[in-house]
């Protein structure tokens, strides 16, 4: 048994903890059963250069002057708990509009509100419908052209992307990035009910919590290993759960830094987690930047250190890699020994 699967079982184990975590109180939640869109608990802002505010689309009078012509559309997901003012808006809009990029920030709050996260899992594909939706009105449109099309979604925001890709057959997308795809719920073999490589022409992810919230298997066509994916630096205990939301939300923070880095975050190719850590792979030539400016060549899984406070990258410097796994995480280290010697 290799040491990725045998992880993979335990945040199995892990992950109905999780949820149960998020739904230990009565609430109102709900789930959709009406695949209509537009649909009343979901909302789309359209933000330029010259309207940073932002503006409500109405999906009956799209117009084209609102549009900015010929670049490209960044269409912004929140994850679970979150809006159209958290992650990874609060990190990524306003350097993208500096691009001068037309940014959509999707708000899907009321179908994915804490402790609702099961009925939040299954909202999820009708919010991907709805963004499909969205995407061939503006194609029919001339709104926008399909090669400008990338989807960013952080958490659970990653596998609605993954469902619009799914809902656009007819006109495949051209790039998903997903910020730390969320974990709970989607540890299924069926890539139908999670994101992966054939919902978009090119799909990068960046890994920062892979022991709780975010998943540890890559799936997209390259996938990046941020200090292991396991700690990000200056978060907490590792014992504690806010320190968790701190490593998961740290997806943003280096996408973010990526847009306008003049150092970039550089990753070294290595061919699995076990490899990396046991130090069977070193930097060589097959070296990819991560971030908005990824090659939609690379393929495979990439591992690099970030500094511990902003800015974050450390372009190709390599030379205090840590590959340590004890000490760094809330499971014993005895348990971390047993899975990497392939006995978990």
């Amino acid at each position: 048994m290799n040491c990725l699967w045998s992880l993979s079982i335990l945040m199995g184990y892990l992950s109905p903890i999780l949820v149960a975590a998020f739904e230990d109180e009565e609430t109102n939640c709900f789930a959709l059963h009406d695949n209509a869109c537009p649909n009343a608990n979901i909302s789309f802002w359209l933000y330029t250069k010259s309207n940073p505010q932002g503006k409500l689309l109405s999906l009956f009078t799209i117009r084209k002057k609102d549009f900015l012509p010929l670049k490209p559309l960044r269409l912004l997901i929140h994850g679970f708990n979150g809006n159209r003012s958290l992650s990874p808006n609060a990190q990524l809009r306003h350097r993208l509009l500096d691009l001068e990029d037309n940014v959509i920030s999707l708000d899907y709050q009321k179908l994915a509100y804490e402790p609702c996260y099961s009925e939040a899992v299954h909202n999820a594909k009708y919010v991907g419908q709805c963004i499909a939706h969205l995407l061939t009105m503006l194609l029919d449109n001339e709104l926008v052209q399909s090669e400008d099309i990338h989807l960013i979604g952080f958490g659970l925001g990653a596998h609605v992307a993954g469902f619009a890709g799914n809902f656009l057959s007819n006109n495949k997308l051209e790039h998903i990035t997903a910020l730390d795809p969320a974990k709970p719920l989607y540890l299924v073999n069926d890539t139908a009910q999670k994101l992966d490589p054939s919902d978009a022409k090119f799909v990068d992810v960046i890994h920062t919590d892979v022991m709780m919230l975010g998943l540890l298997d890559p799936v997209g066509h390259v996938d990046f290993y941020l200090n292991m994916g396991v700690t990000q630096p200056n978060c907490g205990p590792v014992n504690e759960m806010d320190t968790h939301y701190c490593y998961h939300n740290r997806a943003a923070d280096y996408y973010g830094e990526s847009i306008a880095s003049p150092t970039g975050f550089y990753g070294f190719y290595c061919p699995n987690f076990k490899s990396y850590a046991s130090g069977l792979c070193v930097p060589k030539k097959d070296i990819q930047l991560m971030g908005i400016n990824v090659e939609p060549e690379a393929r495979g899984r990439y591992f690099m250190d970030t500094n511990n406070s902003p800015p974050y990258a450390k372009g190709h410097d390599y030379s205090h890699l840590n590959r340590e796994l004890k000490g760094r995480t809330y499971m014993n280290d005895d348990i971390i020994e047993k899975l990497f010697e392939g006995k978990a």
